[in-house]
């Protein structure tokens, strides 16, 4: 994905911007976090110093994907207040994040990492969180969710996916419905 420099010139601040973010979300994915600042440059055909003056430093830059990755979450979590069957948008939302956690490199090294240098960071991740437990509370109050499961029962099966992720997707998945399963409010049988 080379721009050509002359190319690069002509382009707004926000959309060097987010091209260096879109440049930078895809080395990383193919090779890491440790991806030196100057192959993005190469990608994007211009200067170190260009990469700079859009986004910042390395840090400043994975922050931002972070912070892209966080309000990517509040909307899909915020989303599922508008379904008809609050349990349904739960369990879709919840699979929709296991493959983010599986499919994103980024997500399993950089999240909780860039969230101790940006309050940014941290108030987009809160946000996240936020609209996560809005969707579990609303599974709660229709009675589709047990007493005693949180929303901080599906921040630790991301959390557990994202540092396992070699698992494969059918075996997190599985993994994911037998969480759902266990948090779910399921009538016991009358007698």
């Amino acid at each position: 994905m080379t721009i050509p420099a002359q190319e690069w010139t002509a382009l707004s601040p926000q959309e060097k911007r987010d091209r260096a973010l879109e440049a930078a979300d895809l080395l990383f994915s193919r090779e890491g976090l440790d991806a030196p600042m100057p192959a993005l440059a190469e990608a994007l055909g211009i200067g170190v110093g260009s990469i700079y003056r859009q986004v910042g430093t390395k840090d400043e830059l994975i922050g931002a994907l972070v912070i892209e990755r966080s309000k990517v979450l509040s909307r899909r979590f915020r989303a599922t207040l508008e379904d008809a069957d609050p349990w349904a948008a739960v369990v879709e939302a919840t699979h929709e994040t296991v493959d983010d956690c599986l499919n994103d490199a980024l997500s399993q090294t950089a999240w909780d990492e860039a969230a101790f240098g940006s309050e940014e960071v941290r108030a987009a991740r809160q946000e996240a969180t936020e609209s996560l437990a809005l969707m579990f509370d609303r599974a709660r109050e229709a009675g589709q969710v047990d007493e005693d499961a949180s929303h901080e029962d599906l921040r630790l099966l991301f959390f557990a996916l994202r540092e396992f992720s070699s698992v494969g997707a059918e075996r997190a998945h599985r993994f994911t419905d037998l969480v759902l399963r266990g948090i779910q409010n399921t009538p016991t049988p009358q007698n």
